[in-house]
């Protein structure tokens, strides 16, 4: 596969495949660091988002207990044998599920669907400053515009065009999505940077029991905390492949966070032509310099996140180091082999994964 590692590039293991680098050591006591914050931010003022829920509704009125530590405060629900993490509306989650599905659409809606971590946020910036036609920074984070977060009714009233996003499989969204030309991005990440990149990202959230990179990486290879929903990237890319298959009338634009990171200037000329944009090449060039990593990571400082008190700090920080590779510090040998293993066995016949890249 195109992600077997090389020798010469990753954690040797001479004693035990298993044996952390340094870097995890450093990573572990930098948890624990974590840890002790969240002890100490638990003695204040509770917070009403941080839901210290642990049971699991089955549809059927019972409960079972949480056992994975990623699913503390987050209660879970299933409708129609499918299984969310509670939504973050006003209205029960079976009626969010029902209103995006009767979401109304305009014919110049955009929607961008990922597995988490695949680089969202990055590509939401981009096309908002496309679409605006100037390189301002949206003041907004994402989750403003995300169908997880955000009443239906919110959306009706939002200006033309609209940037929508969210994690979803695309079956769960408004059945207009196939009938009135909304144009859908979806942007793909290979497994093992996304794995590095969601284990940080847990690791800021107050409630998260952080048990070190290796048990989140093997809890990722199983199907994540919900095996089989969207939070599964297993299940999630075949999912994803069969619904463009079968609706072939949708135009749908597959990107790869790598080809981003290597031609970024490449890609936005590629995103104004399929969202058919008249842009001057030169506000692409500036779109693609403000839209650096560096410059994206300051400009997320000032955004307003509604979702802010759920993390440690004051904000989330969605923007870590970005880098296509970053798996190599984090992985041992016998790790990299795995993934390797799993991505044969479980995804041998998916389209996308022959065009992922581990390193550039």
């Amino acid at each position: 596969m195109s992600g077997q590692p090389q020798q010469s590039i990753i954690v040797k293991c001479q004693e035990e495949k298993h044996n952390l680098t340094q870097q995890q050591t450093a990573q572990l006591n930098s948890s624990e660091k974590n840890r002790n914050i969240r002890a100490d931010e638990a003695k204040g003022t509770e917070n009403p988002l941080a839901r210290e829920i642990s049971s699991v509704s089955t549809g059927n009125g019972e409960s079972g207990s949480v056992k994975d530590p990623t699913t503390v405060g987050r209660k879970v629900v299933t409708v129609n044998g499918d299984t969310f993490f509670e939504f973050r509306v006003s209205v029960s989650s079976e009626e969010h599920l029902h209103n995006l599905r009767h979401m109304a659409m305009r014919h110049d809606d955009v929607i961008i669907a990922a597995y988490p971590k695949s680089g969202t946020h990055w590509l939401c910036e981009v096309v908002h400053m496309l679409t605006s036609g100037k390189t301002e920074y949206e003041t907004r984070s994402k989750e403003h515009f995300m169908l997880e977060f955000t009443d239906v009714e919110r959306f009706e009233t939002m200006p033309s065009p609209r940037l929508i996003n969210s994690h979803m499989h695309l079956r769960h969204l408004s059945k207009e999505i196939e009938t009135k030309g909304v144009r859908v991005l979806h942007v793909l990440r290979n497994p093992k940077d996304i794995a590095v990149s969601y284990y940080h990202h847990a690791t800021q959230r107050k409630a998260y029991q952080d048990q070190g990179f290796l048990h989140f990486a093997e809890t990722f290879l199983a199907g994540g905390d919900l095996p089989g929903s969207f939070e599964d990237y297993f299940a999630y890319l075949p999912e994803m492949e069969k619904w463009q298959k079968e609706h072939p009338q949708v135009p749908v634009m597959n990107l790869y966070f790598e080809d981003m990171k290597r031609n970024p200037g490449d890609t936005v000329i590629q995103l104004a032509t399929f969202l058919s944009l008249e842009v001057s090449q030169s506000l692409c060039a500036d779109i693609a310099e403000a839209c650096s990593f560096s410059k994206l990571k300051k400009a997320d400082e000032n955004k307003d996140h509604p979702l802010k008190n759920v993390f440690i700090g004051d904000a989330p920080k969605f923007y870590r180091r970005g880098e296509v590779g970053d798996w190599r510090n984090h992985f041992t040998v016998a790790l990299s082999e795995r993934f390797d293993a799993v991505m044969t066995e479980k995804l041998k016949d998916c389209g996308y994964v022959s065009k992922m890249k581990y390193t550039l």
